[in-house]
């Protein structure tokens, strides 16, 4: 499979990463990028092109090109090509956040195949949650691949693309949620009186175990908060102080008002 990937910054590098280790050399790279730092340290199997010339002719036209540039700058890259004949032959993959599906079709044209992705920063560590949506052209195979793609960084999962935003609320900015959380349990167990080194990865690896053990549990997280606590235990009154501070309130506001705020940059 032939991959063509606009944009070598930091998730840029990381598709390159992830793609590499799962399809090996199953799979031919081609990268691009306007800024020269950004194509600096990527893997020799890489072939660094410009972005016209990948569609000068049959041979050189990618199976998937993924669009890995900041949102602003898709309609400069792409209106290069629009008079360009090949350009509804790949399958287009978009993680530009906020550009709808029916901005991406605007620019490639009403015959493209096109898939419009969120992923999130742990994809730099191979741990990514994606949703995508696609459009009407998309075919099984598509499916397959976008998948393909996707799961090599971590998991996907394919949504509605009104869910777009919800998604990018929940697992898009989640990341910095659980960043927060976890420097103030780093906070609060140095304020307890552990050195900050002990409090750190105490809190980190509490924070992977317990996600583990959800990810692999059939139940519900609130049954397994509920094997934590024992009657008027140390786990109760925690649990009931930061109930007291409207802690699940506060995170589900942060993940609709985040959706909401997705959902208003995206008329923009």
């Amino acid at each position: 499979m032939n991959i063509a990937i606009l944009g070598c910054g930091n998730m840029g590098k990381a598709l390159i990463e992830g793609i590499i280790n799962s399809f090996g050399s199953e799979c031919y790279i081609t990268a691009f990028d306007l800024n020269a730092l950004a194509l600096s340290g990527l893997p020799e199997s890489v072939v660094v092109r410009r972005f016209e010339d990948w569609f000068q002719n049959p041979e050189t036209i990618p199976d998937v090109v993924i669009l890995a540039v900041k949102p602003a700058d898709i309609a400069g890259a792409v209106n290069q090509l629009q008079k360009n004949s090949f350009i509804k032959d790949p399958l287009w993959i978009s993680i530009a956040a906020g550009v709808p599906l029916s901005g991406l079709e605007d620019l490639l044209g009403a015959e493209a195949r096109i898939c419009r992705v969120m992923p999130n920063t742990p994809a730099l560590v191979g741990e990514a949650m994606s949703a995508f949506a696609i459009n009407g052209l998309c075919t099984a195979k598509d499916l397959d691949t976008i998948a393909s793609v996707l799961n090599s960084f971590g998991k996907s999962v394919q949504v509605g693309e009104k869910l777009i935003d919800a998604v990018t609320g929940l697992s898009g900015s989640g990341p910095a949620y659980v960043f927060l959380f976890i420097e103030a349990l780093i906070e609060g167990g140095v304020t307890a009186g552990l050195p900050f080194s002990v409090a750190k990865e105490c809190a980190v690896q509490t924070v992977l175990g317990a996600a583990k053990m959800v990810a692999s549990s059939s139940e519900h997280p609130a049954a397994l908060k509920m094997k934590v606590m024992s009657p008027a235990g140390t786990t109760a009154q925690g649990c009931r102080t930061l109930e007291e501070h409207a802690f699940k309130h506060a995170v589900i506001s942060a993940v609709c008002d985040a959706a909401k705020r997705s959902a208003e940059l995206g008329k923009q």
